[in-house]
């Protein structure tokens, strides 16, 4: 396990900083979207241009890797997303962020998809979950520390933008000392196959397709949700801080259980638990302002983080290291299905349901998913762990 940490270090410290530049982004552009009057069907369509950004981002991965490698290619993805982000403060109006917010999901995409790919193609199926746990660890790090950013100046300023964009650029710097794979120039297997992954993992394919349908609402909505029952721009900021150092804090232990037992098993627990807290949340929120809420907020955080990474090592257990750009991409690809959907269905129901309704439907989603789940272990035996 040192060995294998030890050879990711460089670009999970890279990763870091570029997550907490993007993870300023999560709470700055809702909170600023409510102050300059953007119309609430706006903010979603923000949310599914960044992810249909990312499934653009994903089917472009695979090639940018055979030609680059990992490494080169994450670096050339990063800095184009320190300019997206550079270019959302310059130009603050509906239509123009909805196009820049798809931008930073394109090149997001590629940080994404090369760095599971990178990952799991280091890792065997005994330690997958710890692996990808660690990574996830980083990932909502980052993000956590990015929702801070809110402390540093005014949502109205340019400054917040610029801090968000030099944090990128500047952490980067430690891809220099990363070891690089050669470039796969004609690589079948970098390819991104669907009906191949349906065929393998259907619980890979339906899994992140309903996952990115709960999880696109949830990271991009929940700000207003909280703006909408009374919580100031500093009180959301830490809101979104604590569901991000909740997921950092569930992912080593959940990756550790899912390398001890059925991955779906423990996939399915976590859909049964995350319904509950959302049905909670559905019909106390407002009476939970304040550390009830910044508290259940943590939980939620780590129980919905977990899911994708369990469905992805789930997923790379059947398919293999030798397939993993392919698999990953693949993944990406199809959460951005869902969290494209995602926030345009659940914006229409906090429209005509009001803005709990997020929670309700997103705890719909993860009933469905749980059934799913228990059908297909009733149906099919977990993958070997000697791969």
């Amino acid at each position: 396990m040192r060995p294998a940490y030890a050879s990711i270090a460089a670009l999970l410290v890279a990763v870091f900083g570029v997550l907490t530049g993007n993870g300023a982004l999560t709470t700055l552009l809702p909170v600023r979207a409510q102050i300059e009057g953007f119309p609430a069907l706006d903010i979603g369509l923000m949310g599914s241009a960044y992810f249909g950004g990312m499934l653009a981002g994903a089917t472009l991965t695979p090639w940018l890797v055979q030609r680059l490698g990992h490494i080169r290619a994450f670096g050339l993805s990063s800095l184009l997303g320190a300019g997206a982000i550079l270019a959302l403060g310059w130009f603050v109006e509906p239509l123009a962020w909805i196009a820049i917010r798809g931008l930073c999901g394109f090149f997001l995409a590629g940080i994404y998809a090369i760095v599971e790919s990178y990952l799991q193609g280091k890792a065997d199926n005994r330690i997958r979950g710890r692996l990808l746990g660690i990574y996830s660890i980083t990932q909502y790090g980052g993000w956590a520390a990015g929702n801070q950013v809110m402390r540093l100046g005014e949502p109205t300023s340019f400054a917040l933008f610029a801090i968000a964009s030099a944090v990128v650029a500047v952490f980067l710097l430690p891809l220099f000392l990363a070891e690089d794979d050669a470039p796969m120039r004609g690589a079948r297997r970098a390819r991104m196959n669907l009906l191949w992954l349906l065929r393998t993992s259907p619980v890979g394919f339906i899994g992140v397709i309903l996952i990115g349908f709960a999880n696109g609402p949830f990271w991009s909505l929940t700000p207003v949700y909280a703006t909408h029952i009374g919580m100031s721009g500093i009180a959301v900021g830490t809101l979104m801080t604590a569901i991000t150092i909740g997921a950092a804090a569930f992912q080593f232990p959940v990756g550790r259980i899912s390398d001890a037992i059925d991955r779906r098993v423990v996939l399915a627990s976590l859909c049964v638990l995350t319904a509950f807290c959302e049905i909670a949340l559905f019909f106390l929120g407002p009476a939970l302002v304040g550390w009830p809420l910044i508290l259940l907020g943590a939980v939620m955080g780590g129980i919905i983080s977990t899911q994708y990474y369990c469905t992805s090592a789930h997923t790379n257990d059947r398919t293999g290291r030798e397939n993993a750009v392919g698999v990953s991409a693949a993944l990406l690809f199809l959460y951005c299905v869902g969290a494209i959907l995602g926030p345009v269905t659940a914006s229409y129901a906090m429209q005509y349901l009001g803005p709990a309704a997020l929670y309700l439907h997103n705890a719909g989603i993860h009933v469905a998913l749980a059934v799913f789940l228990v059908l297909r272990i009733a149906r099919r035996g977990a993958p070997s762990r000697r791969a």
